[in-house]
């Protein structure tokens, strides 16, 4: 019984993994995290359909954004935290923009085409699109 308990709480955290959220015209609803981790290091611009990729995140301290980036992306906050400071010194791309809350991610991916972001699994997302994954 103990070592169902300890395998259940190690389980949890990826039954309640944060969900990918989308903008409709995105043209999209499914893919692996090699290409979601791609999208996020900004190493992709463009959905398949040409349409610019606008990536939305929450702030880098923010608990949620930190367990969206390990249990999503499989890299550590201050990595992908580097890349986006190396991009930017470099010259060579821009950073996500930042909102502040989920309810303004929402917002944002409501209201801007080509968008892409995410929420706690919990978190009402309304007619939103939500990613399917085709691999973790």
């Amino acid at each position: 019984m103990l070592a169902f308990a300890a395998l259940f709480s190690f389980a949890q955290p990826l039954l309640s993994a944060p969900k990918v959220i989308l903008n409709g015209d995105a043209g999209i609803t499914t893919f692996g995290f090699a290409y979601l981790s791609q999208i996020f290091a900004m190493q992709i611009r463009k959905w398949p359909n040409g349409l610019a990729i606008q990536v939305f995140t929450l702030p880098s301290k923010n608990e949620l954004h930190r367990e969206f980036v390990i249990s999503r992306l499989h890299i550590q906050a201050h990595q992908l935290d580097r890349i986006w400071n190396r991009m930017l010194f470099t010259g060579t791309g821009k950073a996500p923009a930042v909102v502040n809350s989920q309810a303004e991610m929402i917002e944002m991916i409501q209201s801007t085409p080509g968008a892409i972001g995410y929420t706690s699994a919990d978190y009402p997302t309304g007619n939103i699109v939500i990613l399917g994954d085709k691999e973790q």
